[in-house]
């Protein structure tokens, strides 16, 4: 079992022992549990120090951490235990001005565009959720500028950052990100299909999900940083990569590649490895023995995890590492539940795939899936399409629901008893019941990954 899962155990069942009578203890450390110290969570959470989801009540390896690191940022002994001291500086409010893990508005978009500006938020989007993202851009900054890197922004941070921000020329670098339309957006998607990585049919002129997951698989395979934003730098890679690929090679160089499959190819050597594909879990659609875009984006997966140059074309290298690997491990559901329990309270976040800055309901489960090693889709809709059909939901299974319309529209993970965990738009995430009224109305079904 990992640590933190044991750790998720030993919070889950210290309800059934005695805990010790902390209220006449001298200090609060690890291995202890009680309602005060749920208190002291909640207050580190508050001030940006304790970053788990819920006050649990239980002292463990995070609320040490969190307290040694208040400790740090208040000039107190680092012992990671709670004394007298300890609890009388975190009994004090905290200024209303600090912006801290948590907080949420507009300060905090205007804190992102300044950080953006001055290139230490690297993150595509402002999102106004203030997450370990936006802590760890405001750490940079303030060791930069020789404030005590606490990650909260306090008002002496927040005057530094604008005075620093307003007096600097905006050099944005990003030229495209999530939510833009238009020509240049209709340009870099015929280029990343062009290339294999834009999957999705239509070239729609929208940036959405799809084309920031294109860009990052790009920007990866590049050498770029994984932002999902188009800057001038990965303008001009893309550009040159382009460029390369409608110039022919020279008749050596053919020989030495060795293709054996690319787009538009047919027959059976595109069955056989589409098979063998769909067994690894890279490849989630019908075998069809024809070389499509979606199979070109399956081999792009597998080669990327077999550390070869993610071309989606089979070469030789491909071909013979491909048909010769192992089955792909099958999921362990214990551990993705346990992953998928760590996550509540995360909130909801349009087109969110990390805890960090949040999750969209299919980003939750694409996630949790990744950190299992299994392949899934990235939407909801090619969930639906690539998953094997139940008649009942088992743990671990996906369960589906039209919620807007009449076709899928959002997902979760069966975790037992009835109940899934899901990324919730009004809610973040959380658990729910398949009985009860709204889901039960709404309910299509489960499909299985494993």
């Amino acid at each position: 079992m990992k640590p933190n899962h044991a750790f998720f155990a030993a919070a889950m069942v210290s309800s059934f022992f005695l805990a010790p009578d902390d209220s006449q203890a001298a200090e609060w450390k690890k291995g202890m549990s009680s309602p005060e110290i749920a208190q002291i969570q909640q207050r580190l959470k508050e001030q940006g120090f304790f970053t788990y989801p819920k006050a649990t009540g239980y002292f463990g390896a995070i609320t040490e951490e969190a307290v040694k690191a208040f400790q740090r940022a208040m000039n107190l002994p680092t012992t990671g235990i709670v004394d007298a001291a300890t609890y009388a500086k975190l009994k004090k409010p905290a200024s209303n001005d600090t912006l801290a893990i948590g907080s949420r508005g507009a300060a905090v978009r205007d804190l992102q565009r300044w950080l953006k500006q001055l290139g230490y938020f690297r993150y595509p989007q402002i999102t106004g959720y203030y997450g370990a993202v936006t802590a760890d851009a405001v750490k940079q900054f303030q060791r930069a500028n020789g404030l005590p890197a606490t990650g909260r922004a306090d008002r002496g941070t927040l005057e530094r950052l604008k005075q620093k921000a307003t007096s600097q020329p905006v050099e944005s670098s990003d030229v495209l990100t999530i939510g833009d339309r238009g020509d240049d957006v209709r340009k870099l998607q015929q280029q990343l299909k062009q290339l294999g990585y834009f999957t999705y049919s239509d070239i729609t002129g929208y940036y959405g999900v799809l084309t920031a997951d294109a860009v990052r698989r790009f920007q990866r395979d590049n050498g770029l940083p994984v932002t999902g934003a188009v800057d001038n730098q990965t303008v001009a890679r893309l550009a040159s990569a382009v460029k390369a690929k409608t110039t022919s090679p020279a008749p050596i160089e053919r020989e030495r590649q060795a293709v054996r499959l690319s787009i538009g190819a047919l027959g059976d050597d595109v069955k056989r490895i589409q098979t063998k594909l769909k067994e690894l879990g890279y490849f989630w659609t019908d075998i069809t023995g024809y070389y499509g875009t979606a199979t070109a984006d399956a081999v792009r997966r597998f080669q990327q995890a077999a550390q070869l140059p993610a071309t989606g074309v089979v070469d030789g290298e491909t071909y013979e590492r491909l048909i010769g690997q192992a089955p792909a491990a099958k999921l362990d559901v214990i551990e993705l539940v346990a992953d998928a329990a760590e996550l509540l309270g995360v909130p909801y976040v349009w087109g969110g795939e990390t805890p960090e800055e949040g999750f969209d309901c299919s980003g939750f489960i694409f996630y949790l899936f990744q950190q299992q090693g299994i392949a899934v889709p990235r939407t909801v809709a090619l969930m639906w399409n690539a998953g094997a059909s139940v008649s009942a939901p088992e743990v671990g299974d996906i369960v589906f629901f039209a919620t807007t319309t009449n076709s899928p529209s959002h997902a979760g993970i069966y975790i037992g008893n009835g109940q899934f965990i899901h990324s919730g738009a009004s809610t973040g995430v959380t658990t729910s019941c398949l009985d009860q009224p709204y889901w039960k109305q709404r309910y299509l079904g489960a499909k299985r990954f494993f």
